[in-house]
């Protein structure tokens, strides 16, 4: 098989994470500016901001405003086997929380992706994207990615007619089994700070996982961002 070519972009993100690697670069310390990167890859600016862009939505970078780009500590990794999906606690505690569908389109997967749900590049899927609100206030922003041989023939005016669940029970047949998620912070981007209202950078709650079928079959990818606003992580412990 031919290897694929990188994009100088994704090439500077890979040394940059090479370097933290070999704690060349270690836990919150602080990486050159753009410009000096730009300089020492001999790249355009927008090329350096690229790559840690790719870095900072891997978690590896945090950006800070007016201060620059730092590593990222290491994450501590909780299961939290008994919590319950956040959309769905929203949905429940919030009775005036609406959700409107922003868009619907078949794709094909892209390589990051792929990656992600260890599906072939280029797999079709729907992508769904939903902005909740409550009241009028944005809450969240809801991606979904359903993989389209399971649920072939849906259509925009389905979702909006019923619920994604109901729909996948009743048409196709499939019985939902397990769900395997994250929680992680991450930072608006400009689609999501101009959706939601906040400011580029703003700090949001990322939720994201992969849900099967009793066939242990991949049937959705979900990746929401959720104002952090009213929102409380409870672990109850026994000693």
């Amino acid at each position: 098989m031919r290897k694929r070519i990188l994009f100088k972009d994704e090439e500077i993100s890979r040394e940059i994470e090479r370097r933290i690697r070999e704690e060349r670069l270690k836990e919150w310390d602080r990486l050159p500016s753009e410009r000096q990167l730009a300089e020492e890859f001999g790249v355009q600016r927008d090329t350096v901001r690229s790559a840690l862009e790719i870095l900072i939505k891997k978690g590896v970078l945090i950006r800070k405003p007016r201060k620059g780009h730092f590593v990222a500590p290491r994450r501590i990794e909780i299961n939290l086997d008994q919590i319950r999906s956040i959309i769905r606690e929203i949905e429940r505690v919030r009775n005036d929380n609406r959700s409107i569908m922003l868009n619907l389109e078949m794709i094909s997967m892209s390589e990051k992706l792929a990656e992600v749900t260890q599906l072939p590049v280029g797999t079709l899927c729907y992508q769904i994207l939903r902005i909740r609100y409550d009241s009028n206030r944005p809450m969240s922003l809801e991606r979904s990615y359903l993989i389209a041989e399971h649920v072939p023939g849906m259509s925009r005016e389905d979702l909006e007619l019923d619920t994604l669940g109901s729909l996948m029970k009743n048409r196709y047949g499939i019985s939902l089994s397990s769900v395997h998620h994250r929680i992680t912070q991450v930072y608006a981007n400009d689609m999501e700070a101009e959706l939601l209202r906040v400011s580029k950078d703003e700090p949001l709650i990322r939720y994201d996982g992969m849900i099967y079928d009793r066939k242990d079959r991949l049937i959705e990818y979900f990746d929401n961002v959720v104002m952090p606003d009213n929102i409380e992580f409870h672990i109850r412990d026994f000693a």
